[in-house]
């Protein structure tokens, strides 16, 4: 059964970020009641009874009897802490909300998991791990455990514990479904396995680069060949012959030749009238 707690408040009239900033610098923490039959409670708290509180909650359920002060008559409020929020840099308490229940009604709320024990496959090299750390419950609120012990010695690696298999306290009803797996012991990861992966990777880089290094030489020698062979194309059963003798050849003239690529130096004047059909030349000087 969950431990209940006694905590001293008073109601407040004033909201809004000032009053709320005069009631920190008075080393008191404003805070505010849900879900009661009446309307939500506005209540300030001393910032030491509210740390020494939120200490015992830590790690486990625990139900906050409110000890509201109004009017110079004092209302009890059974609650549970639903949301503490701090200061992020400083941790200073700025404000507590509390989730009112009632002593003859069912509640539903989550239970933290407790590990019981040491799992034989931990010794064996495996992990124990968490798929859940908070069961959701169905109890009236003297029922309502701190936590739920699991005892994991038996388990192997490889081998879980379900929802199902968990023995709930007398008066709680778990909520989660039986085939969801709360605790599990994982296989440990081979060593080789770890150092396999950079060096199987490291590998394949350099031949996709090298892949590409081909291509790219390959582009670079066909680019070559082709300026070459613009000197003079090569007529069908005889490859054009490259080399400086080829540009003088053309220079003199062929009246049977093709047109010559263009580029070649000694084809300019022949390029800029060519040979017709069936009518000879004139004469070189």
């Amino acid at each position: 059964m969950a431990r209940q707690i006694d905590l001293k408040a008073n109601m407040r009239t004033e909201t809004g970020r000032g009053p709320m900033k005069r009631l920190r610098t008075k080393d008191s923490v404003p805070g505010v009641v849900y879900g009661g039959k009446e309307k939500a409670l506005i209540i300030a708290m001393s910032r030491p009874e509210l740390a020494e509180v939120l200490h015992h909650v830590k790690g486990g359920n625990v139900l906050i009897n409110l000890q509201v002060a109004e009017g110079g008559a004092t209302k009890n409020r059974l609650a549970l802490i639903k949301e503490v929020q701090q200061h992020p840099v400083t941790d200073q308490l700025l404000h507590v909300d509390f989730h009112e229940i009632s002593a003859t009604q069912k509640l539903h709320t989550s239970v933290p998991v407790q590990v019981v024990g040491e799992p034989v496959g931990a010794k064996e090299g495996g992990v124990l791990e968490f798929v859940m750390r908070e069961l959701r419950v169905e109890c009236l609120p003297k029922d309502l455990p701190e936590s739920i012990s699991i005892n994991v010695e038996a388990l192997g690696i490889g081998q879980s514990i379900q929802v199902g298999a968990v023995i709930a306290p007398a008066g709680v009803t778990l909520l989660d479904s039986k085939d969801q797996p709360v605790l599990t012991v994982a296989a440990p990861m081979a060593e080789e396995e770890v150092v396999a992966a950079p060096v199987e990777g490291a590998a394949a880089e350099p031949e996709v680069i090298t892949a590409k290094k081909a291509e790219g030489e390959e582009g670079e020698e066909g680019e070559e060949a082709e300026g070459k062979a613009k000197g003079k194309p090569a007529t069908a059963g005889k490859p054009a012959a490259a080399g400086k003798g080829d540009t003088k050849a053309e220079g003199k003239g062929d009246a049977k030749a093709a047109a010559p690529a263009a580029g070649a130096k000694g084809d300019a004047k022949a390029g800029a009238k060519p040979a017709t059909a069936g009518k000879p030349e004139g004469k070189k000087k």
